[in-house]
C-alpha cells in the first residue's frame, strides 16, 4: 500500500481547536479557516471568494471531541 502525504490543510484540521465551529462546515486554505457555517456550499462558496487563487478543503468541525488515532 502506498503512503500519501496528507496535506496542509488536512494537518491543519486535526490539530486546530474546532470546539467554537461545533457541528459546522469549515473551509481551510494555506492553514487557516477562510470561512465556516452550517451550508457546504456557502461555506465553501464564501471561500472561493477569499482565496480565489488557492486551494480550498472542506471539513465538517464535529458536534464532539473527537479523538484521531493513526497506525503505521
Amino acid at each position: 500500500m502506498k503512503n500519501k502525504i496528507p496535506s496542509k490543510n488536512y494537518e491543519f484540521f486535526i490539530n486546530i481547536d474546532t470546539s467554537k465551529y461545533r457541528g459546522e462546515w469549515i473551509a481551510l486554505s494555506e492553514k487557516k479557516v477562510v470561512a465556516h457555517g452550517k451550508d457546504a456550499e456557502q461555506v465553501y462558496n464564501a471561500a472561493i471568494k477569499k482565496a480565489p487563487s488557492q486551494k480550498i478543503s472542506l471539513a465538517k468541525a464535529p458536534d464532539e471531541q473527537v479523538l484521531v488515532l493513526s497506525f503505521k
